[in-house]
């Protein structure tokens, strides 16, 4: 099953009156969507009793949950202080993911920074596998790291890379980022469509069934020399590009992603359009 929905609570769900994101699940399954992804980007600020509260509503409304983790995190670096409070984010991600009753963190990886690239790649890929060592050897089971592609050319994560490093162990899947994508490649899934089904194909041939419940995002994103600027809409045709060869592809090779929405302010509501296209390519 193809999953939708949004990245957090958008400006429409608190307009209609909505104080909580413990009221989401059932604001998102009245508008016929069934997943959510809760943002700890700027930190990990949810208390236990609250997350238990959003897990049982998500349970009850048919919502998968999945985190994305803090941006502090950088398991490219050679820095030991570094990689030990990037462990305590993820962490503390998991830890409050356990009373969500979720099982799927995203993770932005790190940032070349100095380094060489390769270098880079290589300490993401050796301090993710203490990472996950550390995880189990904390008694966290049942988890799923999820490493998104990157909208930046500083940051590691183009999809050939994040394919690289979700080699090193089961748990490990890609999130694909496709506005992130379109950055890197300065506006190529515009001009070129079918791009998306290429990269697409990539990933399945290198990662094969890890493929099948793979994590994406979609939302059109402004960029500049640098890569990625801003988030915008999909009302914002400048900085457009189609879903439906995704959803071709999904379709085609049977898979089962959850595809969030990042749409800056109406997430919810272009999750909804996400999922027309997507209902639309299925039936035909």
């Amino acid at each position: 099953m193809t999953r939708f929905g949004p990245s957090g609570n958008d400006v429409t769900f608190y307009a209609q009156g909505n104080k909580s994101s413990v009221q989401a699940p059932a604001w998102l399954a009245s508008m016929g969507l069934t997943a959510l992804e809760i943002n700890f980007g700027r930190g990990v600020k949810l208390s236990e009793k609250t997350a238990a509260e959003i897990g049982s509503q998500a349970k009850k409304h048919n919502i998968t949950l999945s985190v994305h983790a803090p941006y502090y995190i950088n398991l490219a670096s050679s820095d030991e202080q570094m990689i030990r409070k990037s462990y305590v984010y993820i962490e503390m991600c998991i830890r409050v993911m356990k009373f969500l009753g979720s099982n799927r963190l995203v993770i932005h990886i790190g940032s070349q920074c100095d380094l060489q690239r390769g270098e880079a790649i290589e300490n993401c890929k050796k301090n993710l596998m203490w990472v996950i060592s550390e995880l189990k050897r904390n008694d966290f089971k049942d988890f799923f790291l999820f490493i998104e592609t990157m909208g930046r050319y500083k940051a590691i994560g183009d999809y050939k890379e994040v394919c690289e490093i979700c080699k090193i162990d089961p748990c490990v899947i890609p999130t694909l980022d496709f506005g992130h994508i379109n950055c890197t490649e300065q506006g190529e899934l515009k001009r070129n469509p079918e791009r998306i089904r290429e990269i697409m194909e990539y990933c399945i041939k290198e990662l094969g069934d890890k493929m099948r419940n793979v994590h994406i995002h979609f939302s059109y994103v402004k960029f500049g020399q640098k890569g990625e600027l801003a988030h915008t809409t999909l009302d914002d045709k400048k900085w457009a590009f189609p879903f439906e060869p995704l959803a071709q592809v999904i379709q085609e090779e049977k898979l089962e992603p959850i595809i969030i929405c990042e749409s800056q302010d109406i997430m919810a509501q272009d999750a909804k359009r996400l999922q027309a296209i997507w209902q639309n390519v299925a039936a035909n």
